[in-house]
């Protein structure tokens, strides 16, 4: 069972015989081996009692998580102080893929087969920012010597739990033609296990190549945890033309493997090992 899950706390399309909005929290690992649904009592909508779930969650499982990633930005106050409460960190992150899933699911299925039940939500757990962070420069001390773009297909990624990495987080791809080709960037470090760890601690969501209005200007930027960007790279025309061309099809690619793609890093593109990797998936930032 992972040690990172998921969490929701927030209003469902549901109403009960009282005509007041049915609240439930969901938890569950990032792989979903366990999931955890419990209804709130509107009156009781509180950090006290997510605690007390949260508590029996941990002595049913009998795991006790390293951390509960969650992105329910008017809900982050409760949550925060009901993950304090239980003795467990909580991080406000849109790294929640799995909980995403999940939420989408019940709406197609779940809450329209219910008493209540009002009208389908299509975004059930929005993962945009309304005031996203002006990106910041990676530390200086942990920039990388360079970057490559690179490409594997889907079904390469069956054995990925296998490879030899050092600080790593994988998605879930099986729903994809083997195939697909997802696109990556591989930095390149001579610090590399330090820049891995630090990418680790930031929570990353999703690489994107952001130009300018004028169109001369490109950055590579990382988004992460719940509302930060960092600069991995600054490229200028005419000068980085060919890297500008390849920030562009690496944009194009996502929108053909439904958002995923994956950022590494390696201290030279001929070792066989990561000091760090990461699946991840485009989610909208504004």
């Amino acid at each position: 069972m992972s040690n990172i899950w998921e969490l929701d706390f927030y209003s469902r399309p549901l109403l009960d015989a009282n005509n007041k909005k049915i609240w439930e929290l969901l938890i569950c690992d990032r792989e979903r081996q366990f999931e955890w649904v419990r209804e709130c009592p509107p009156t009781e909508v509180n950090s006290e009692w997510l605690a007390k779930q949260l508590t029996d969650c941990v002595n049913m499982t009998g795991q006790n998580p390293i951390k509960i990633r969650f992105f329910r930005p008017s809900m982050t106050n409760i949550i925060m102080r009901g993950c304090k409460l239980a003795g467990i960190t909580g991080q406000a992150s849109r790294r929640v893929f799995t909980m995403s899933g999940w939420l989408a699911e019940r709406m197609a299925s779940i809450y329209p087969n219910r008493d209540g039940f009002q009208a389908v939500d299509p975004n059930p757990l929005p993962l945009k920012v309304l005031a996203a962070q002006d990106p910041k420069p990676v530390p200086d001390a942990l920039m990388g010597e360079r970057w490559i773009s690179v490409s594997l297909k889907a079904g390469d990624f069956a054995d990925a739990k296998e490879w030899s990495m050092d600080f790593s987080e994988l998605l879930d791809i099986s729903s994809l033609d083997p195939e697909t080709i997802i696109s990556g960037i591989i930095i390149l470090s001579a610090r590399a296990t330090a820049l891995a760890a630090w990418m680790s601690g930031v929570d990353p969501v999703f690489v994107k190549f952001e130009r300018n209005l004028l169109g001369d200007r490109t950055q590579m930027q990382l988004e992460a945890s719940a509302d930060a960007r960092w600069v991995l790279a600054n490229l200028q025309a005419p000068k980085d033309k060919e890297a500008i061309a390849q920030g562009a099809a690496f944009e194009k690619s996502k929108q053909s493997s439904q958002g995923f793609h994956f950022l590494a890093v390696q201290t030279s593109p001929e070792e066989e090992h990561f000091a760090g990797f990461w699946m991840l998936k485009e989610v909208m930032s504004i």
